[in-house]
């Protein structure tokens, strides 16, 4: 095994992903800022309205549109079964990675295309099923509470590069993100001439379950092993989409800092959900 060779690949391919993310990140943050004004006036009008203006704010690649969607949750315009839908809908900053795999033909946009409009309807149904679980179970949330966003200065240049660029996308997430990536690229190229990683029978819903699992942590990088893996032919579509359902990237923590109870009926909802659909495709051979 040429550790060089590999540490070298895995090396250069982790920076060719990590400088198209971080391109990606900084529109995505300033369209985001720009239009989610109007969007959350969507949030006013009835039920179907919230759930598909949360699901739509959950698959923007990145936390910035599930935030937007935890302080409306805070404020009480929007629902258990809203901030459901926005956090069975978002993949955080693994969206991200799978663009830019996609953009170097590691990963076909049809899948990513395909697991964005899946995650964007199953988030609604999603929201259906949690307000119906909430309304039977007469499920006790936390108070809401008032929380003012001051957009003032919001699209001056010194301050987007400065709050935005630097001490949001560089300093809280771009240098996570290549490290995640670079470890599992190394990790799984450097087993894969090694072991056989690809599991098949019954082994594969032990697979599910752990992914699963690792879809609870309210973090972005452990999650990046799953999508390489994926990549690879290591795991089948159903494992990957039931994790992408569960995992919120860092979108939960805002209501686990406000409501810890809360973050817990939201992640305990959206581990049984997307096990549910995760384990009914896997048997379906998908």
């Amino acid at each position: 095994m040429d550790l060089a060779k590999i540490f070298t690949g895995s090396l250069t391919e982790s920076v060719q992903i990590t400088l198209i993310i971080f391109v990606l990140m900084v529109i995505v943050e300033f369209l985001v800022l720009k239009f989610k004004g109007r969007f959350l006036n969507f949030l006013k009008k009835n039920r179907l309205v919230k759930y598909v203006t949360a699901s739509f704010f959950g698959i923007i690649p990145g936390c910035i549109g599930s935030f937007a969607m935890d302080s409306m949750y805070m404020t009480g315009l929007l629902g258990f079964g809203g901030i459901t839908a926005t956090m069975i809908a978002t993949s955080g900053d693994e969206a991200f990675l799978m663009l830019g795999m996609a953009a170097k033909g590691e990963i076909s946009w049809s899948i990513v295309l395909g697991m964005t409009a899946l995650l964007f309807v199953l988030g609604i149904a999603g929201a259906f099923m949690a307000d119906t679980v909430s309304r039977k179970t007469k499920m006790k949330f936390c108070e809401k509470c008032a929380i003012t966003y001051h957009p003032k200065n919001e699209f001056q240049t010194g301050h987007f590069l400065k709050e935005h660029i630097v001490n949001h996308i560089v300093k809280k997430h771009i240098w996570k993100i290549f490290i995640w990536i670079f470890a599992a690229i190394f990790v799984i190229q450097m087993l894969e001439g090694q072991i056989d990683l690809h599991l098949t029978g019954i082994s594969m819903f032990y697979v599910l379950f752990i992914a699963s699992l690792i879809g609870v942590l309210p973090i972005s990088g452990p999650n990046v092993f799953l999508i390489v893996m994926f990549s690879h032919g290591m795991i089948p579509f159903s494992v990957l989409l039931a994790n992408s359902i569960i995992q919120d990237g860092h979108g939960l923590l805002p209501i686990i800092g406000f409501s810890l109870d809360d973050a817990l009926k939201i992640k305990v909802f959206n581990f049984a959900f997307g096990l549910s659909i995760g384990a009914v495709l896997l048997m379906a051979g998908i």
